[in-house]
């Protein structure tokens, strides 16, 4: 293979070497426009009863005390857990809607996936790293 090739051509999807601040819209336009490009997108899953039961029975006994801990709770009750998938894109649905992804690291077969467009904090997609403005 010509170096020209490998250097211009090929990227990883799980290592970069610079890192931007940018709005969600445009990590989601980038990530709709990935096609078969290998990506890694970093979301937070849909909440269910046992994430939340486990994080409110986990929670530190001083937490009910001070109203800034109390608040911190219930962000992270309200985000749910932080997922973070190396995958490609199989269809995209609008721009503030769901991507259905093929999970690179699950079995094949059981490796469809959604990501919600909302959620996305983060996408590393041609060696660079897209983080989202806070």
């Amino acid at each position: 293979m010509s170096r020209d090739i490998m250097e211009y051509e090929m990227h990883s999807g799980t290592t970069y070497d610079k890192e931007e601040k940018t709005t969600r819209t445009e990590i989601v336009n980038m990530m709709a426009d990935a096609k078969e490009s290998v990506f890694t997108v970093t979301f937070h899953k849909q909440i269910d009863d046992k994430f939340a039961t486990e994080l409110i029975k986990t929670a530190p006994k001083d937490t009910w005390k001070t109203p800034a801990k109390i608040k911190t709770l219930a962000k992270d009750l309200t985000h749910g857990a932080e997922c973070t998938m190396t995958c490609f894109l199989s269809k995209s649905e609008g721009k503030l809607g769901r991507s259905r992804v093929i999970d690179l690291n699950a079995p094949w077969g059981m490796n469809y996936r959604q990501v919600d467009h909302r959620t996305i904090t983060s996408l590393i997609y041609k060696n660079v790293k897209y983080t989202l403005k806070r």
